[in-house]
C-alpha cells in the first residue's frame, strides 16, 4: 500500500486488497487508517499504524511481532515487515509506502514447535523442560509463599508388566486428568518424569497445598472407570522466602511424598 503525505491511499496491489477486503478502487483516495486496520494479537487492542510513525520520523519502521491485520469482514490475518518514506530529489516526503506479507501459516508452524517443546505428548502437561524455565522466572519474582506438590503414580510398574503399556498410558491421563480438575486456574501442573508430576502452586501456603492433595485423593478414590484402583503418593512443600531455592522445595515435597 502507498500513501501519499496526507495519508490518503494512492495504491493498493492485489494481495494488500486480499488482506484488507478492500477492492482498489473502493481504497484508493481513502484515509490509510480506514483502509489498514491493525490490532495486537496480545492485547486484542488496536494497534498503531507504523505510517504515522513515519510522518513524524521520517524513517523506516519495522512492524511489531504479534501484528494482527483485520480485513472488512472481519478475517484477522499475521502480518510482519515495514513501512518506509517516499522522498523526492530534495529529502521531503511526498508520501509512504508500507510492504507487508501474510504470515499465519509460518507462525502456526512456529506456535506448533513452541507448543511441543513445553508440553508432554502423551498428557499434554506442561513437561520437566517448561517447569525448569518456569522456575527461573518465579525466583526472580520473588514470588511466595510458593507451594510445591510432587506426584508419583503407585504401582504403574505392574500394570505395564500385567496389563500392558496401553493400561499403563491410560493410568498417566487418568491421573494427569484428575491434578488439572483438583487445582487452582493459576497453578502449573507438569509431567515431571515417568511416572512423576510436579505442581506449582503459586501465592499457595502449605495448607492450600494440603487441600489439593486431599481433593487429588479424593478423586483418584471416586474413579470407577480404571481395571486397577488409580491412586497417587503425594508430598508437598511451601517455600516461603527468597532464602530458599525452589530445588530445595522440590527436593523437600520429594522426601515428604
Amino acid at each position: 500500500i502507498t500513501t501519499d503525505q496526507f495519508k490518503k491511499v494512492t495504491l493498493i496491489n492485489p494481495v494488500a486488497e486480499a488482506l484488507t477486503g478492500w477492492r482498489a478502487e473502493d481504497a484508493l483516495g481513502k484515509d490509510v487508517n480506514l483502509v489498514l486496520t491493525l490490532e495486537n494479537e496480545i492485547t486484542g487492542l488496536k494497534d498503531r499504524n507504523p505510517i504515522d510513525e513515519v510522518l513524524t520520523g521520517l524513517k523506516t519502521v519495522e512492524l511489531e511481532s504479534h501484528t494482527i491485520i483485520v480485513s472488512k469482514n472481519g478475517e484477522k490475518r499475521a502480518i510482519e515487515d515495514s513501512a518506509a518514506p517516499i522522498l523526492n530529489e530534495d529529502g521531503d516526503i511526498q508520501g509512504i509506502v508500507m510492504v507487508f506479507r501474510d504470515v499465519t501459516e509460518k507462525k502456526i508452524k512456529q506456535d506448533e514447535i513452541l507448543y511441543l517443546s513445553y508440553h508432554d505428548s502423551l498428557t499434554t502437561l506442561y513437561n520437566r523442560r517448561y517447569i525448569e524455565e518456569r522456575i527461573k522466572q518465579i525466583e526472580k519474582m520473588e514470588s511466595y509463599p510458593l507451594s510445591i506438590i510432587l506426584g508419583d503414580i503407585n504401582g504403574l510398574k505392574m500394570v505395564n508388566d500385567v496389563l500392558g503399556h496401553y493400561e499403563g498410558d491410560r493410568f498417566l491421563i487418568e491421573a494427569s486428568k484428575i491434578l488439572m480438575e483438583s487445582c487452582r486456574q493459576s497453578d502449573i501442573v507438569a509431567r515431571w518424569g515417568g511416572d512423576e508430576f510436579l505442581i506449582l502452586l503459586p501465592n499457595a501456603n502449605a495448607a492450600e497445598a494440603e487441600l489439593i492433595c486431599e481433593n487429588i485423593n479424593k478423586k483418584c478414590a471416586e474413579l470407577t472407570s480404571m481395571r486397577i484402583k488409580l491412586s497417587i503418593s503425594l508430598g508437598y512443600a511451601t517455600r516461603k522466602n527468597d532464602k530458599e531455592e525452589i530445588t530445595r522445595t522440590i527436593n523437600t515435597a520429594e522426601e515428604v511424598m
